[in-house]
């Protein structure tokens, strides 16, 4: 299935997260072989996309979050996607992961950080910059203040958007920030 099949298939936020998805991918430069760790499964859109392009995904959240956005059928949508083989699910805490070091060649966040406790955010930079491979990076897309006014509008309780410049600046990394239409990209990379 191509992007817009897809979107048809399982929702029109699966069209936002490509093409921002899109935005971050051309910067990055993945290998086709890559193993990508997505952090917050939801509905499972983004590790969708990132398996639609040919990526082997690793997608998780806590088993404890009940959260409005998490626990969603994700499988179901990558089964309609056709690409459920490519992504594997694990129940995790980010903020304490039990991967090992330079697992991963990206971690990525796709609307999470700004859904984690305040206080476990700068514990959640450390373990996503661990798990990730030398020369790989860590990824957050974060919503515009236009993509939050349009959330605001079934669910008025959602939070504003973090800045993972704050937790991730003290960790010497490299940041390049990339203005999508819905989201603010910010992808990281160690600079040692």
């Amino acid at each position: 299935m191509n992007i817009e099949e897809i979107g048809r298939a399982i929702g029109p936020m699966f069209g936002i997260c490509a093409s921002e998805g899109g935005r971050a991918l051309d910067v990055l430069g993945l290998d086709a072989s890559a193993k990508v760790l997505d952090v917050g499964t939801g509905n499972g859109n983004f590790a969708i996309y990132l398996a639609s392009q040919g990526f082997e995904v690793l997608t998780g959240e806590p088993s404890t979050d009940t959260s409005t956005y998490a626990g969603k059928d994700w499988e179901h949508n990558a089964r309609l996607a056709g690409v459920r083989e490519r992504i594997r699910f694990q129940a995790f805490d980010a903020s304490d992961m039990s991967f090992a070091e330079a697992a991963f060649d990206a971690v990525c966040f796709f609307g999470v950080l700004h859904h984690i406790d305040e206080a476990k955010r700068a514990a959640v930079c450390r373990e996503a910059l661990r798990v990730v491979k030398p020369g790989g990076a860590v990824v957050f897309f974060e919503p515009t203040p236009a993509m939050l006014e349009k959330i605001w509008v079934d669910d008025p309780t959602h939070p504003l958007a973090a800045d993972p410049a704050v937790y991730m600046k003290p960790l010497a990394v490299d940041e390049v920030r990339v203005q999508g239409d819905f989201m603010d990209i910010f992808i990281y990379r160690n600079a040692g």
